[in-house]
């Protein structure tokens, strides 16, 4: 499936008809502006009566509870493999909440660019149990979502969408340095 460019209602729409008929592997990319990513990927979830994860916040509470001095002190040595492999770790927990009566929403993934962790990979297999949105901040490149434009989500074919300002909505026209002064 071609990457697809939509508005955020039209996006609703979509995820509510593909709840209702899965398929063998349910993850859905979404590339979400950046200046929103973590409102719109809340609203999402709240308008598809999804459970929704905040990706930083409950990985930072892993941390906390596996031993947030250690992770704070590896952090400073640049030494970054134990938080991978704790996000990881969690990611599995994370799995085990997909189920078909209700889709799971997954935002604010600005700790998985930290860590280098491909989210989609790890939740892939996963989503055959119910639908799965992994919706950050980024744009698409054919079917692989860059989050902050760098680090690459797959989902071997899964949809990629990207959500874009509704079509009566223009942008304001940039103002120039002239515009300014007067």
């Amino acid at each position: 499936m071609a990457e697809t460019r939509v508005t955020m209602p039209q996006l609703t729409e979509l995820l509510r008809e593909r709840a209702g008929y899965l398929h063998a592997r349910n993850l859905i990319l979404v590339a979400l502006p950046l200046e929103t990513a973590g409102r719109d990927a809340r609203e999402l979830a709240q308008a598809l009566g999804a459970e929704y994860v905040d990706f930083d916040a409950e990985l930072l509470a892993q941390m906390e509870a596996d031993d947030w001095d250690d992770h704070v002190a590896m952090e400073r040595r640049g030494t970054l493999a134990v938080g991978q492999r704790l996000a990881r770790q969690w990611l599995g927990t994370v799995a085990a909440r997909i189920n078909r009566t209700r889709p799971l929403v997954i935002g604010n993934i600005n700790l998985a660019v930290r860590y280098g962790v491909d989210v989609a990979t790890v939740l892939y297999d996963a989503s055959e149990a119910g639908l799965c949105v992994l919706g950050a901040g980024g744009r698409l490149q054919g079917q692989t979502l860059l989050v902050h434009g760098t680090l690459p989500q797959t989902g071997a074919g899964s949809p990629a969408y990207e959500v874009v300002p509704p079509a009566d909505r223009h942008p304001e026209p940039p103002h120039v340095v002239q515009d300014r002064l007067i």
